[in-house]
Order: C-alpha cells, then structure tokens, then sequence
C-alpha cells in the first residue's frame, strides 16, 4: 500500500508543467521592494501642526508670561514694511545686481537677493544684527547640504538651494538652522571635543583603545545633540520672523526621500528622527507670541546693508552698529516654562503637566496649571488617575495661596467630581 501511494505522488508531481520564469514575475517579485523604497510619499508628505483636542474648555486665566512684548499695532507695522519695500527695491536690488568681475561662476542675482531676503528677515525679527551674517551659495550639483564655518559663513549648496528655492519657508528653516550653530557657539565647542579627542589618542596610542572608542561616540553623539538644538532654535528663528513652520517641513522631508543609512560614524541623526524632534518641539512653539515679538523687532529696526563680498559667491549682510538689544538664548528655567505653557496652550496636555512639574518650584501658579491640565485629561479621557492628580495639585496650590480666587474656583469645579 505504501508504494502504491509513493508511485502515485510522484507521478502526479511529474506531471505538473514547469513554467520559465517571465519578465512579469520579476516586476512582480519587486513590486514590495517598490512600496518600501519608493520616494513620492517623502517628498510629499505632509507634517502639519498636531491637532488636539479643542472641544473641551481649555482653563486659561492668563497667569504666564512668555513674552513681554507689546502687542504691535496691525497698520504701523504694514507700514513699516511698505517703507522697507521700497528701500529692498530702491537700492538693495541694485547693489546685487552689480556684475564682479572674476572667472569664478557667480549666483544669478535673483538668487542672491532671494537668500539675502529670508536672512534679512530672520535676522531682523530676532534681534541677530549683532554681527555681519556671511551667506554663499556654493556650486555643488549632488550635494543637497548647507554648513556654517568659524568664519560666520554659511554655506548653501545649489543642491539645496535649486530644490527649494521656490518654498522660502524651507529656506528660511535651513538658514535658521546653521544661524542657530553659529548662536550657540557649537563651532568652539566642536573645536574642544575634537582637541580633547586628538589628545586622548596622542597619549594612549594603541594602549587604550576602548577609551577612544567612548570618547569618540560620546562625541559624535554631542554632534548630534547640536543638530537636535540647532533644528529645534531654527524652528524658533523662523516662527519670530513669520515664516510657516509648515511649509518649512519640506527641507527635511526632501532629505528623508534621500538615501539615509546609520552607521556607526554618524554625526548627524536620521532624518526620520529630526523629524519626530520637529514635531514634538513644534507643540511648544508659542506661535503668537513669537510671530509678535518678530514683527516687532522689525517694526524697530532698519533694512540691512548687503554687499558682494570679494569670493564672489558669497553676500554680506552687515550688522545694525546701532542696535544694542541683541538675542539671548534661553536658559533652562524659561525654557522648561515656555514648553509647559505653550504646550498647555496648544492642549498637548500630557507635555504640559511633566514640564509644569520639571519646574521643581513652590509657585501655586504651576501647580494651578496642572491641576487644569490634569482635569482637561480626566474630562477628555474619564480616567480617574487624572481626576486624583488634578485635586493633589490644587491641594498644593491652595496650601501656598489660600485665598487666590483662580485657586478657590479650580477647588470649587473640582469637589464636585
């Protein structure tokens, strides 16, 4: 019986045909390699804003500060860009339309009033006039790059600058980003980590190679770190001058349809996750307040001189010798307050209440506002845990200012659930 059965198999797999594999086997075989490389839906994706929740009362009695900028009166600043306009096309276009001569290939001139433009306005709107902004549009046809140098010289590859010349927004997030390395110092402190790295392997040698193993990953994740910052103030940057922070997603969505591989020698993140940083970081962007501070910035200051510069593929945006208010980065205690405020505001309320509660202060007013945060969680969610925090927090806000009226009616709503 059992070689019965044998004999039949056999037969019946002989006697199933054998097909040549074709030309629509292969696309088909490669048809999940297209889904998963495939570039359109990076290049076109879109990284709007977070939407929460807004059908629930959001508490607000305005206790915060994060600006101490008066509100700008509407017609005066229209009129003070109106003036600007004319001075832009009055003598700024003429200085850049002047011919150098030189063998080197120069920028068109659209190109370099378009650049001069986007920085002009970032340095205005943020106070950055503190120093002549050098800025080139450096010739390389596969580089999609731009840099910054210790010569405060920011470079932008054509690579970058022709794939997104028509989106300003995203220029204005690249140019913010390598202004952000120059404001925060990152080329001295590169310069340290590099020299402190070059000591450790003069001295050890081949002795110690783990050591410079640590080392040298702890410095390429401090390079990291700075791309991180830099892509979060450029953010910053670009919000004071009132430029759309969604538009401006395309610098890092065209990067992320680039070949992106991690090795280990990586000083810059994953695309991908600059991404997620942005996106994260822009639900505690105070946009109002920002674009505010930004209009009236400009309201109170000049156009900015430009010349050629003598490399003939760079431009000069010269400081404001009589300006004397200058940015200042924050510090981290008005950092942690900013994040939970406009986060709070934005109604990303779980961010609201860890960074409320980072502050680490004995202010009624921050546990207030956790105390709000945690009751909009409990009313969007039903969750009791939230309820419970909500009333801790007022607890503690109440022990500080007992007879604080916002106090005693978030005590009020509260008892009664």
């Amino acid at each position: 019986m059992k070689k019965i059965i044998f004999v039949f198999l056999l037969a019946t797999s002989i006697s199933v045909p054998v097909f040549a594999s074709s030309y629509l086997d292969k696309q088909l075989k490669e048809t999940s390699k297209n889904i998963k490389y495939e570039s359109v839906q990076k290049h076109t994706a879109k990284y709007s804003m977070p939407q929460f929740d807004t059908s629930i009362e959001l508490k607000d009695p305005k206790l915060i500060t994060i600006s101490n900028i008066p509100k700008v009166n509407e017609n005066d600043y229209k009129a003070k860009i109106a003036k600007d306009d004319k001075i832009y096309n009055s003598k700024i276009k003429t200085i850049l339309s002047k011919n150098m001569q030189s063998v080197n290939i120069q920028p068109a001139d659209i190109d370099f009033y378009n650049v001069y433009r986007i920085a002009e306005r970032l340095i205005r709107a943020n106070n950055l006039d503190y120093v002549n902004w050098r800025i080139a549009i450096r010739k390389s046809e596969e580089d999609f790059n731009a840099s910054t140098t210790s010569a405060n010289l920011i470079y932008i590859n054509t690579a970058l600058y022709d794939s997104l010349y028509t989106n300003q927004d995203a220029l204005a997030f690249v140019i913010g980003h390598e202004m952000s390395h120059q404001i925060l110092g990152h080329q001295q402190r590169t310069a340290e980590m590099s020299a402190n790295l070059n000591r450790l392997k003069n001295f050890s040698g081949r002795s110690n190679t783990l050591s410079m193993t640590v080392m040298k990953k702890k410095y390429l994740a401090e390079l990291r770190n700075m791309e991180y910052i830099s892509d979060a103030m450029g953010m910053e940057l670009m919000t004071r001058a009132g430029f759309d922070t969604d538009k401006g997603m395309e610098a890092l969505t065209f990067m992320n349809a680039l070949p992106n591989v991690k090795t280990l020698s990586d000083d810059h993140p994953m695309t991908d996750k600059r991404i997620e940083s942005v996106m994260e970081i822009r639900t505690a962007i105070p946009t109002a307040e920002w674009v505010n501070e930004g209009k009236y910035n400009i309201l109170n200051s000049n156009v900015l001189d430009v010349k050629k510069s003598s490399d003939r593929v760079s431009i000069i945006i010269s400081k404001d010798e009589a300006s004397k208010n200058f940015y200042k980065p924050e510090d981290l205690k008005t950092k942690l307050k900013r994040i939970a405020y406009a986060s709070y505001k934005n109604r990303n309320m779980e961010n609201a209440v860890k960074y409320f509660e980072k502050l680490k202060e004995k202010d009624y007013i921050v546990y207030l506002y956790i105390s709000y945060a945690n009751e909009y969680l409990y009313n969007q969610t039903h969750k009791d845990k939230y309820l419970t925090s909500a009333k801790e927090a007022i607890e503690k806000a109440k022990e500080l200012a007992p007879d604080d009226k916002y106090v005693q009616e978030q005590v009020n709503a509260l008892s009664g659930q």
